[in-house]
């Protein structure tokens, strides 16, 4: 296996660690939420954080991917990006911020709602400024440092913000937590940018602020409607209905949002590899695009299968019989999880090739599809409107932009990408629908024979695949194998 896989791998080693560590600890967290302040408080929470993100989704409008993509080409262009970005994001967010707070205030919410929504609406414009280093780590394949500041926020918020439901604490105090562990990991972050990575000159350029933004610009509406996709639909059932439907609905959401992370992990260690690389080089962009969508679908795929068939065991399990209305919507998210990060892994690649005005016209084609959706299923079927919306979208985002990427690319193997997950995933489906009445037993089962069915069929297609994942698996990261750096020759 080649240096710069072994690097790619090892870097999606390290960005699947602090997404997963931080994923499980919001979901610990969003459990612990949903059980003790009930569901009323817990959709406050839920929605005052997608109105929020909405919200401030200016904040990064392309420039994180625009940074990555210039810097990861050409290190001396980090102190034209560095202290720019985080200027740009504060001047775009921090209005956006004030104009929601004053919307909520107006339309006579209770002070509650209000505080909340300022408390979450601070956090994640610090999450923004936080993402700008991570966009540096990103760009330098340093991915080791996002556990220490992505991983320390989480666990911090969910073991004080678990400490504090205990004692009885409400849902203001949580979003104050949360709003304290984004601070510390902005802290964490900008100190190891500056500590282990470089030192970007701290001098503004306001000239350089507009062709910035006309850069990003295509990227941004892009991450808009993205936004749009994943956040509108609680905005919306909000709307429609009551805070404990919310809940409801945000207590399945939740569990498909924790799977998100696959798709993150994956695309932050070959960005940087799908903006060095053209179908011309050795290796070949679309030999990076391929083993990353194939490995997309092999560790989702069996999560995607679970929710699907295991979707009321596993809510009674995580939740509790209170929130049993989720079930249907979980089954209904199920196919999301499959479908979003091959969409994402596309869109990067579109984006590192300088083809983001595709993503932005299929995703704001999407994102008014998923509006309109929503405003017919919702009052018609409620919180599994909503869901079957979600999925819906996602399918049709996915499919064109799978399509323009492999163009982009000079065309992909299809049967190499889809023969292995589809033959494992046809297995364990059966598997888990045979043993359903055993649901523990039935999840066990589906995904042992869904690991034998890849092993075996890999082994005799694609030995290289299956070869260089047992590589990254037998080594221990920051032991034999090499360690991304800034010292490490860009590829060709």
């Amino acid at each position: 296996m080649s240096g710069g896989g072994r690097r790619i791998l090892v870097n999606t080693l390290y960005r699947g660690l602090a997404d997963l560590g931080s994923k499980l600890a919001t979901t610990v967290l969003f459990v612990l939420m949903a059980r003790r302040l009930g569901g009323a408080q817990f959709g406050v929470f839920t929605f005052a954080l997608s109105l929020v993100t909405l919200v401030t989704v200016l904040g990064d409008f392309g420039q994180n991917s625009v940074l990555t993509r210039e810097v990861a080409r050409d290190r001396s262009q980090l102190d034209r990006h560095f202290v720019n970005n985080l200027l740009l994001k504060l001047m775009l967010a921090v209005p956006a911020l004030a104009l929601a707070i004053a919307v909520v205030s107006a339309a006579s919410t209770d002070s509650e709602t209000r505080t909340v929504v300022a408390l979450l609406g601070t956090a994640v414009v610090i999450e923004l400024l936080r993402d700008t280093c991570f966009a540096v780590f990103q760009a330098y394949e340093r991915l080791a440092f996002i556990p220490l500041a992505l991983i320390s926020q989480r666990f911090l918020t969910t073991i004080v913000g678990a400490v504090a439901l205990f004692l009885g604490a409400g849902v203001v105090a949580v979003a104050a937590i949360y709003l304290a562990g984004a601070a510390v990991a902005f802290v964490i972050a900008i100190s190891l940018v500056f500590g282990k990575i470089a030192r970007p000159r701290l001098e503004p350029d306001p000239r350089i602020w507009k062709p910035l933004m006309r850069a990003a610009l295509p990227i941004g509406l892009a991450g808009v409607f993205g936004t749009v996709l994943f956040r509108v639909d609680m905005s919306m059932l909000a709307a429609f209905k009551s805070k404990a439907v919310v809940g409801q609905y945000a207590a399945a959401y939740r569990l498909f949002e924790a799977t998100l992370f696959v798709g993150w992990s994956i695309g932050a260690a070959v960005y940087p590899a799908f903006a060095r690389l053209t179908p011309r080089t050795t290796p070949q962009v679309g030999a990076v695009f391929e083993r990353a969508i194939k490995f997309v679908l092999l560790v989702t795929a069996p999560a995607a299968i679970g929710a699907t068939i295991l979707a009321k065991p596993i809510v009674d399990l995580v939740y509790g019989s209170p929130y049993r209305e989720a079930i249907t919507s979980l089954l209904l998210l199920g196919p999301a999880i499959c479908l979003y990060p091959v969409a994402y892994l596309s869109g990067l690649l579109l984006v590192a090739r300088d083809r983001q005005r595709i993503l932005t016209i299929v995703l704001g084609i999407v994102a008014v599809e998923n509006i309109v959706g929503n405003l017919v299923l919702i009052p018609w079927l409620s919180l599994d409107g909503a869901a079957l919306g979600t999925s819906v979208s996602q399918l049709l985002a996915t499919v064109p932009l799978v399509i323009y990427a492999a163009r982009v690319c000079g065309g992909v193997d299809w049967r190499r990408i889809l023969a292995g997950p589809t033959l494992a995933a046809g297995g364990c489906a059966a598997a888990m629908g045979a043993l359903f009445a055993r649901p523990l037993f039935a999840a066990a089962a589906g995904l042992a024979l869904y690991v034998v069915l890849v092993v075996t069929f890999e082994r005799k297609a694609f030995p290289d695949d299956l070869q260089g994942v047992l590589d990254l698996l037998r080594r221990r990261p920051g032991g034999s194998a090499p360690l991304p750096g800034p010292d490490l020759p860009n590829a060709p």
